[in-house]
């Protein structure tokens, strides 16, 4: 019976490790499993906060449409949250609705960082770049306005992308910047424990205190009474031109000048009302968003004479009459240069002093004339001679003819 009870106290020592070793198996894989239900749960956390996030402005950026500075709407609010996600462009981030001088900045500083011409309003080509920003910065409600209860726009970063791993890797490891207007589904806070997403600052750019530079000063279409002055500038600005019969140009008080405040880089500004034969000095000036003004050296220019006075007579030829009939006639005759025509008849040879003779005439100015005649008598002799002027009042008179009405 010893023997037996020798026997069998290894075996039971075994059994005992065996299950020891099989609790604690499972206890470990009910932790891998509780671990993975609350990553699970923070995920759904994150895609629901994504498709709340969706709900809350769905198709804002779909009715933005030649958004411009004096507009108030929930798409400038938008605009807004868009623009303040990169505090570089919108350090203020002010979400008013109301697209003023601030708002117009932002947008320029927005369309120089991606290329596009800095107009400050928001055409096609600037919505079609802050519809792939968005893409990245989604526009949300978020947080509340000074505890009204409002909920504000917010561009917010997808808060799935601060724990997705394959995010992540495709980002070289680096999470996304959090703007301050984000609140973090407490899941996600969770998630990173201790490592805190790195946030967007409000450090404001460096103030912009250079001034445009001006090339290529030169005049074009010069004329009799006008010129027009083309320059260029590195950057967008506006184009004022000064101009003087005397040199140097004074820039101030009663000086002639003309000017666009249209933000360009390629400047034309026409001068009229010049005199003709006469030189002109002139400078231009550029000034950018921020106000700092560039000025060209002077240069000058001469407008062209006045064309010589015009004191010759149309030519007249071909003078003849045509369509005759009992009562009815048509004079035609052709002139070297445009003209107006009249015709002076009479039964009488010769044709009575012009003012007193029949008359009919054409009051536009053409090269091939014909002036049609009415209420003649049938079967008679008429005398008649043609008179053509032109733009300058130059007149010419034809020598006298005559036609034979015909017998009704």
């Amino acid at each position: 019976m010893s023997i037996v009870l020798f026997a069998a106290g290894p075996a039971l020592a075994s059994a005992q490790t065996t299950t020891a070793s099989t609790s604690a198996t499972v206890t470990a894989l009910l932790a891998q499993l509780q671990a993975l239900q609350a990553q699970l749960e923070t995920l759904k956390a994150a895609q629901q906060k994504v498709n709340e996030t969706a709900q809350g402005l769905q198709g804002t950026f779909a009715l933005i449409k030649e958004l411009r500075q004096g507009m108030t709407s929930d798409d400038v609010a938008a605009l807004q949250a868009l623009l303040a996600a990169d505090p570089s462009i919108y350090p203020e981030g002010l979400i008013s609705g109301y697209y003023g001088h601030l708002t117009a900045t932002a947008v320029k500083r927005f369309q120089k960082k991606y290329g596009i011409e800095q107009v400050g309003n928001v055409g096609p080509k600037t919505l079609k770049k802050m519809n792939e920003f968005m893409k990245e910065h989604p526009v949300a409600l978020e947080g509340e306005d000074n505890g009204k209860g409002k909920k504000r726009p917010c561009a917010i970063v997808p808060p799935g992308h601060l724990i997705a791993a394959g995010w992540l890797k495709k980002h070289d490891g680096v999470r996304p910047i959090v703007p301050p207007c984000q609140t973090l589904p407490s899941g996600i806070v969770k998630k990173l424990g201790t490592t805190t997403p790195p946030v967007a600052t409000t450090t404001p750019p460096a103030p912009d205190t250079t001034a445009p530079s001006i090339t290529a000063v030169s005049t074009t279409n010069l004329t009799a009474t006008g010129a027009t002055v083309i320059w260029a500038t590195n950057e967008s600005s506006g184009s004022t031109v000064y101009y003087s019969l005397v040199s140097p140009v004074p820039t101030s008080g009663t000086t002639t000048s003309v000017g666009n405040t249209a933000l360009v880089t390629s400047h034309s500004m026409a001068l009229t009302g010049l005199t003709a034969s006469t030189t002109y000095y002139y400078v231009v000036s550029s000034a950018d968003a921020a106000g700092n003004t560039a000025m060209s050296s002077e240069g000058s220019f001469a407008t062209a004479a006045l064309p010589p006075s015009d004191t010759t007579a149309p030519a007249l030829t071909a003078v003849t009459s045509t369509s005759i009939a009992s009562t009815t006639a048509t004079i035609t005759w052709t002139t070297d240069e445009s003209s107006m025509g009249k015709v002076y008849y009479s039964t009488t040879d010769p044709v009575p002093a012009i003012g007193t003779a029949l008359m009919a005439e054409h009051t536009t100015f053409m090269t091939s004339h014909y002036v049609d005649l009415s209420g003649l008598t049938a079967s008679s002799t008429y005398y008649y001679i043609v008179n053509s002027t032109d733009a300058s009042g130059n007149t010419a008179t034809s020598t006298q003819n005559s036609f034979l009405t015909l017998v009704p």
